[in-house]
Parts: C-alpha cells; sequence; structure tokens
C-alpha cells in the first residue's frame, strides 16, 4: 500500500462522519455533520443534494489531510433510493429506509411472485420501504414521468460514486435490500424478480462488491472536496454491514448491536437464514450473511417520547438525569408499548404503535419505562432464535448513538453476554474496505 491516509465515510440517517485513517488504520481526525430529512405522513424523504453537500461540508474540518488521501469508500444508509438521471442528477428527493407509503405496492409484488418464491430469492419479503423496489414500483405508478425519465434507480452510494468517479453501481449489501438481487445466492440482480414486477434490469446499477474499487476521482470530484484527482473510490456497503465489519464480526455466531435512529441486534452467519422474523442482507466481505432483528424506530422512539412528553425539559436533561433515574427507579406498572412508531420493518400491511394498559394511576414515567421495554423486548425475543440458527459467541460487540442510561439497561437485559464498545464502527468498516482493496 502506497504512504498515505485513507478516507472511511459513513453516510448516516440524521449526519456524515467522516474520518481520516493511517496505513494501520489508526483514527488521524474525525468530523461529523448534520442534516435532516423530511417526514409528511407515511412519506419519509431525503434530498440528495443536501445530502452530498452534507458529506462536503464533513471534509472540510478535514482539509489539511485531504491532499494526502490516496483511496477512500462510504458506508451509506439503507435503504435510500434515488432516481437519477444519465449525468447524475437527482429528479426528485430520495426515499428512505424509514417511509411506509408503498403498502399498495409491496402486497402487489408478493402477489405477482409469491411470498415464498420471493423469500426463497430475494431473503426478505417486499416490505413497504424497507425493500426500495415498493419505493420503485411507487414512483413507477404515481410519478410516471419522474420515472420515465430515470436513467438508473439507485441507493445512495450510486448517488454518491457517480458524483465523484462518473460511474453507475451498488454493492450486494445494499442490492439486498432491493428486492430485486439475489441474496440468498449472494449474486447478481434477479431477471425473474425484475420481469415479473416491471422494474427493468437496464435501471438497476451494476453489482460492484463492497471491497472492490469503483471508480477514480475525476477533475470536477476532486474540485468539489479537496481530494487528488485520480484516487480509487471502492464502492463500501450499507451502514450496518460496514459496522458489523468494523467490530470485527466476521465470524459464524458473532453478534454486534448497532443503536441509533434505528435499532438493531445482527447476527453474522456462514449461510444464508431467511424468514419473516428478521431481515437478510449479505456482509460486505464473501461468503457470509449478517441476520438483522430491526427495529426502524428505536432510539427515534427515545426522540419522540422527549418532544412529546418532555417539554419541560432540555434534551441533555432527558437524557442524562430523567432518563437514567427512570429506568433506575420506576417500572411499566402493566403498561406496554409496541415499538412500530416507524411501522414494521417485516410487514408488507402497516403496522402502527401502541400504549396500552393505561390507568389512572399511570404516570409518564411508566410509560417511558414501557417504551425502552417494548425496544429491547423485541430484541430479547430475536435472541432465543438466534441460538437456534447459529452457536452464537458470549460477545456482543455495541456500536453507535444512544444514551448510557439505555446502554445499561441492555447490559441486564443480556446479563449473559459481556458487551465490548467499538466507537464509530461503520466508519471503521469502510476503511477496512478500502485498506484490502489497494492492498491487493
Amino acid at each position: 500500500m502506497k504512504k498515505g491516509f485513507i478516507l472511511g465515510v459513513d453516510v448516516g440517517t440524521s449526519s456524515v462522519k467522516a474520518g481520516i485513517f493511517d496505513r494501520d488504520l489508526n483514527v488521524i481526525a474525525q468530523s461529523r455533520h448534520s442534516h435532516m430529512y423530511s417526514t409528511i405522513g407515511k412519506q419519509v424523504e431525503m434530498d440528495g443534494d443536501v445530502l452530498f453537500q452534507s458529506f462536503l461540508n464533513a471534509l472540510k474540518p478535514l482539509e489539511k489531510y485531504l491532499p494526502d488521501v490516496v483511496a477512500m469508500g462510504f458506508s451509506v444508509l439503507c435503504p435510500g433510493m434515488f432516481c437519477l438521471t444519465e449525468e447524475g442528477q437527482v429528479l426528485r428527493p430520495g426515499i428512505i429506509h424509514l417511509d411506509r407509503r408503498s403498502e399498495k405496492q409491496g402486497l402487489e409484488i408478493a402477489e405477482k411472485v409469491g411470498e415464498e418464491e420471493f423469500l426463497r430469492i430475494a431473503g426478505n419479503l417486499p416490505y413497504p420501504g424497507g425493500m426500495s423496489v415498493t419505493s420503485m414500483l411507487w414512483v413507477k405508478q404515481n410519478e410516471p414521468e419522474i420515472y420515465k425519465h430515470t436513467y438508473k434507480l439507485g441507493h445512495t452510494n450510486t448517488l454518491f460514486v457517480k458524483r465523484l468517479a462518473n460511474v453507475w453501481g451498488t454493492d450486494p449489501s445494499n442490492a439486498s435490500f432491493v428486492g430485486l438481487y439475489d441474496t440468498v445466492r449472494f449474486s447478481d440482480w434477479n431477471d425473474e424478480l425484475c420481469e415479473k414486477i416491471g422494474i427493468p434490469r437496464e435501471k438497476l446499477p451494476p453489482i460492484i462488491a463492497s471491497a472492490d474499487i469503483a471508480g477514480y476521482l475525476t477533475k470536477e470530484g476532486a474540485s468539489l472536496t479537496g481530494l487528488k484527482q485520480g484516487i480509487p473510490i471502492i464502492m463500501g456497503g450499507g451502514d450496518t454491514a460496514c459496522a458489523t465489519y468494523g467490530a470485527g464480526v466476521e465470524e459464524d455466531g458473532q453478534i454486534i448491536n448497532s443503536t441509533g435512529t434505528v435499532e438493531v441486534m445482527v447476527l453474522c452467519t456462514d449461510k444464508p437464514y431467511y424468514s419473516r422474523q428478521f431481515l437478510l442482507r449479505t456482509h460486505v466481505i464473501p461468503g457470509r450473511w449478517i441476520v438483522m432483528n430491526l427495529i426502524g424506530a428505536g432510539g427515534e422512539s427515545l426522540n419522540w417520547f422527549y418532544r412529546e412528553f418532555c417539554k419541560d425539559m432540555s434534551k441533555q436533561e432527558f437524557f442524562e438525569v430523567y432518563l437514567p433515574r427512570v429506568l433506575d427507579e420506576y417500572d411499566s406498572k402493566g403498561v406496554t408499548f409496541t415499538p412500530y412508531l416507524a411501522g414494521h420493518r417485516n410487514s408488507i400491511k402497516d403496522k402502527t404503535a401502541s400504549i396500552t394498559g393505561l390507568t389512572l394511576s399511570s404516570t409518564r414515567e411508566n410509560i417511558l419505562y414501557a417504551a425502552v421495554e417494548g425496544v429491547i423486548g423485541q430484541l430479547k425475543e430475536g435472541m432465543d432464535t438466534y441460538k437456534k440458527i447459529s452457536n452464537i459467541g458470549k460477545t456482543i460487540y455495541y456500536t453507535g448513538g444512544g444514551s448510557n442510561a439505555l446502554y445499561r439497561y441492555k447490559q441486564k437485559v443480556f446479563s449473559d453476554f459481556e458487551f465490548v464498545l467499538i466507537d464509530s464502527s461503520a466508519m471503521k468498516g469502510v476503511a477496512k474496505l478500502v485498506k484490502m482493496a489497494i492492498d491487493r
């Protein structure tokens, strides 16, 4: 490997993190820039130009290192579906993983293909928003002019690599959450699914392995970023898959818990386990899959509770003082919470959250405790199935945001596991992929 730095970029739902790594994958410097997504009813979108600008803004504090960067790659939120012109411009805001507008399309796909057949190939069912084929079909049916002028239907790394290297592509871990990819066989777009659903293969970007060089930074890309023209850009992968790799979770039976907007417990396997209970995607390394027990509004459930029930305190007070006190001193007192504020990623038909068991003596503390109990309870139930899938280890690698109080609560719930904290694992994961690519 040439001397110089590696740039690892984690493009998330709420922020972009950029890290400068040395040749031994030590973090030299890092920065973060926040951005917003918009929500109108069941529609959750993100402006692709704003997202790309957030990436450029995240690079600015690192500008003294950028001329010495020799390669870069991306970890990205997934799904994040963009309708792109031949030049790589966005025709509409991207439809992201929290979106649930396309239930009708998901049911239509399930009827056309058959749920068991779809599951056998894609490893998942056509969940609205969670598998971006439902969003693609929604655009085709509801915005025909935009669909007509769409050259490629891509994910977030498709958008970024096109703008920086002027090539088309996405990786298997992102393709796994499209619903047109043969996830079970870790192979390619499936012609049978494309034909039956009516999304032509020509509108999909080529599949490029996560640790492969997708292209090289163009003159225009260099001018935008401050990076050196011609450096290789590695395809990278979906954020959870990159975080799994960054934590060193590469062998059958290893587990990682990623917490943030989305809460997910991930099991690494050496065989494709698909079911209606979990999501399945390819790992960013060949011959491995990751099984995901996922709550779409994990940490976001706590943000929602703060906004709606705790306007009398600051956000810092809520997470650092109030939440710890509630989890230490209270219980739910019979109140239950189903954690579907952003729908259920494992259901084609829309599901909503509910709070039940309320009485005149119920307090907001009981409701908050129930919200935490509901989110973490789903992770605990899934662990019982994980034990049947694989000979799981005794370590849970832990990464992402979330409060210290939530972390301590999880340690109590999963008391038979040792928790190992991993910082910025998605960014580290993509840096490892970059190193792998340029060391070959």
